[in-house]
């Protein structure tokens, strides 16, 4: 799986980047293996999606049984990862600036980490039962921007572009995260 020195590279990667910290991009591999390796992160990760999902308001599935449910989000996350990567690959192509693609790769899965570090308070403040969804809602929104804002910050010191391409990469991703839930929220429908 992993060697004990890069779990720790990019562990601390990961975090530097959190903090927006420049040198946090360059503890982050890039190769063709490691990006592959990388995405054992969010598989490991995508349990605890699966569990805040209890706390999410999806209404429009809300009929729909938990397999059905961990089935549509499991598609979901492969969707989104195809159509993310694949139009980074494809813009990143189209500009001549390959070199440093499986480094985002990695640093992206990697950053999948504090971005659960992140959302875990607002998970525990639900699962406390002191707070409701309505109230934790617009902490969640100022986390979700600082999310994409971390993304973007990451993308210009990774793939050493200019921050107006790197914003447009972090509306890319809302837009495929956007979409993918609107179409696993209408086929979940289907089946509630």
């Amino acid at each position: 799986m992993f060697s004990k020195a890069e779990l720790k590279q990019n562990l601390l990667g990961g975090l530097e980047i959190a903090l927006l910290m420049p040198a946090g991009a360059k503890r982050f591999g890039n190769t063709y293996d490691e990006a592959i390796r990388s995405f054992i992160i969010p598989i490991l990760l995508f349990p605890l999606t699966l569990a805040a999902l209890l706390f999410f308001p999806v209404a429009e599935i809300s009929g729909a049984s938990k397999n059905t449910i961990t089935l549509l989000f499991s598609l979901r996350l492969a969707f989104s990862w195809a159509m993310f990567f694949g139009i980074i690959y494809w813009l990143m192509r189209h500009v001549d600036h390959l070199d440093n693609f499986y480094r985002f790769v990695v640093a992206t899965n990697w950053l999948s980490v504090p971005a659960t570090v992140v959302f875990l308070p607002v998970a525990l403040m639900l699962l406390s039962g002191n707070f409701t969804w309505e109230q934790l809602y617009p902490f969640m929104m100022f986390l979700v921007f600082y999310t994409y804002a971390f993304t973007a910050f990451m993308a210009v010191h990774v793939l050493i572009i200019p921050w107006e391409l790197a914003g447009f990469i972090a509306f890319v991703l809302m837009t495929v995260e956007n979409s993918t839930m609107d179409i696993v929220k209408w086929v979940g429908g289907l089946f509630g």
